[in-house]
């Protein structure tokens, strides 16, 4: 067998394994609001996730009807 070859199959096993420890947990943190708008629910979901755990923001987004609005927010951890 060539070293080449070998070596290219111990390199596919690795990176097909992957590292369970480097997945983050994400989780959904919905808060309603009389109105949202985005740098409002920006600036919300920063200060939640870092006095709640230290996550830090992957999404945010401001969903509003006729009665009410919601600032959606993606915290993740490491």
């Amino acid at each position: 067998m060539d070293g080449r070859y070998v070596a290219l199959c111990l390199f596919l096993v690795l990176v097909l394994h992957g590292d369970p420890t480097l997945a983050e947990t994400c989780r959904q943190y919905v808060k309603p609001h009389p109105f949202c708008f985005s740098a409002m629910c920006k600036a919300n979901c920063y200060l939640e996730g870092k006095f709640q755990d230290g996550s830090y923001v992957k999404e945010y987004e401001c969903q509003s009807n006729a009665f009410h609005s919601v600032c959606v927010c993606i915290f993740c951890k490491n």
